[in-house]
């Protein structure tokens, strides 16, 4: 009993540290002060090197096999806890705004959290992010105060709670003129009322294993053979606009991006084209941005303020 209560205290002293805060019987450290106030990010002793925001290595595929070996260099003296304060884990990656360019930040994606999810278990830290465990996107400011580096500028944790931005986020889709054309002249989205939202063309999508009603239709019968011409090349199941942490993403399905066979999404902002080459991964959408499906159809996204 003894041994187990030794092991409790030393698991319970471990989230202490964790989260900036020392329990009553804490043994006081120079890492956990006696005054027990939390300790703020900017006070802690950098742990590795600054890198720039979406920058540790030279890749996409070093940064998340090594950003996951820090995750777990980090957790490795919890080794076997069942700790329920532990259940929670959330990622936090720095990016440089926010609408930032997901090609920078293609490391942190789904992939990693798959594999960071698989290399926990296999480490005897199954417990950690059991519950929650979640990759966040945040600027800098937007870090919460109990967050923990793990390297400088890039790359922080916590068990405690993530950063919320405004819950609810309104927008509307529309089409240029003569690009191609949507079966209502303006699409309104709400998060409140909805967190994902179909594109494709016609009114429910024809894909196997994407039976669905879309959201946003681009015309199937467009009375303008030209206009038609355009909307053809937009697949009936091409894309995905996403709410969450307060804002919009696109995602393109496979029929909805080229590198998978499908026709061709791009995002088009700061006078620039950029096509979506993968479909794990998020977009985030900011006032102004233009997204063309196919060819030649082009929406314009605008958010709603008031």
């Amino acid at each position: 009993m003894a041994f187990l209560k030794k092991i409790g205290k030393a698991i319970g002293n471990l989230t202490d540290k964790i989260n900036g805060t020392v329990s009553p019987d804490a043994d006081e450290t120079p890492e956990t002060p006696s005054s027990g106030r939390n300790v703020p990010a900017s006070e802690e002793k950098p742990k590795r090197n600054a890198k720039e925001p979406g920058q540790i290595f030279n890749n996409a595929i070093d940064n998340r096999d090594q950003a996951i070996g820090y995750i777990l260099e980090e957790f490795k003296e919890a080794t076997g806890t069942d700790s329920q304060s532990l259940r929670s884990l959330f990622i936090y990656v720095i990016v440089d705004r926010p609408d930032y360019n997901v090609k920078d930040y293609a490391w942190a994606d789904e992939t990693m959290k798959e594999q960071l999810r698989l290399r926990l278990d296999n480490a005897m830290l199954d417990n950690i992010g059991s519950k929650v465990l979640d990759i966040r996107m945040v600027t800098k400011d937007e870090l919460p105060d109990n967050a923990r580096r793990i390297v400088n500028d890039v790359l922080y944790y916590s068990f405690l709670s993530a950063p919320k931005r405004a819950d609810r986020v309104r927008a509307t889709i529309s089409v240029v003129t003569g690009t191609g054309s949507l079966a209502s002249e303006i699409y309104e989205l709400d998060s409140d009322r909805k967190k994902v939202y179909h594109i494709g063309r016609g009114q429910m999508a024809n894909k196997p294993g994407a039976y669905r009603p879309n959201d946003i239709v681009v015309r199937d019968n467009d009375r303008d053979p030209a206009i038609q011409e355009c909307n053809n090349h937009v697949s009936s199941a091409h894309a995905d606009i996403i709410a969450g942490n307060g804002r919009f993403y696109f995602k393109a399905l496979k029929w909805g991006c080229r590198p998978m066979g499908g026709s061709c999404s791009k995002l088009i902002y700061d006078g620039e084209e950029h096509e979506v080459m993968d479909t794990m991964l998020r977009h985030p959408l900011a006032d102004g941005y233009m997204i063309e499906l196919g060819k030649n159809v082009i929406l314009i996204y605008n958010e709603i303020t008031d």
